[in-house]
């Protein structure tokens, strides 16, 4: 009886823990989601600058923070071409940086951020990357723009490797139009994004440079 009683229990339990998720998914959801985004970005900054990636999401984003005022400059990282032999086939992201600006009628300069290994393969290679011009153009503060999914695992990276620099690094988070906070666990990219952050994340709180074990976006 005893052994059945705890079963019981158990079945209670859960019957219970599974029905609260029911109720209250989205609020459980949307907590999870929120405890990634981040943004810390203050007006007058050094520099903005572009991760790679999501191209149609960030690079609107940081313009939209020039155009406010937050830094005078801008730059795009230089990311590691996939397969060399196709790699000017697609745009390279300063270019598409530039099209972004003259489709949103904005007299903006781009320039590259120089890659100091070949092209960055990870937030963590983009993160040494502006250290170097950092140091080199002696600027105080950058703002980094990335995906809102994507904001407080970056912020921790750039923070890692900028330590003891004595320059600041704030970021901000570029929306997109087919998931958020409030919704991704109901469209595969959605679910794709947060759930890869829950993977990724620890990683970056363990490691203060990049694991050779991984590679990290």
């Amino acid at each position: 009886m005893k052994v059945v009683a705890k079963l019981l229990w158990l079945f209670g339990g859960f019957a219970l823990l599974l029905g609260l998720i029911l109720i209250l998914h989205k609020q459980i959801f949307s907590a999870y989601a929120n405890f990634f985004h981040l943004h810390t970005a203050q007006k007058g900054a050094d520099a903005l600058i572009c991760l790679s990636g999501n191209r149609e999401t960030r690079n609107p984003e940081t313009l939209r923070l020039w155009h406010q005022g937050y830094a005078p400059l801008l730059f795009v990282t230089e990311e590691k071409p996939k397969n060399k032999r196709f790699a000017g086939i697609e745009l390279s992201h300063l270019d598409f940086a530039n099209e972004i600006a003259n489709r949103m009628k904005l007299q903006a300069e781009w320039k590259r951020l120089p890659s100091t290994t070949g092209g960055a393969t990870s937030t963590f290679d983009e993160a040494q990357d502006s250290l170097a011009m950092a140091k080199k153009m002696q600027w105080k503060r950058i703002i980094i723009v990335t995906d809102e999914f994507h904001t407080r695992r970056a912020l921790l990276g750039f923070e890692r490797v900028f330590q003891d620099s004595g320059i600041e690094v704030q970021v901000a988070g570029a929306a997109n139009e087919i998931f958020d906070s409030g919704n991704w666990w109901k469209s595969d990219l959605g679910i794709l994004a947060y759930l890869n952050e829950a993977i990724k994340y620890p990683v970056y709180l363990i490691w203060r440079q990049e694991p050779t074990l991984v590679r990290n976006d």
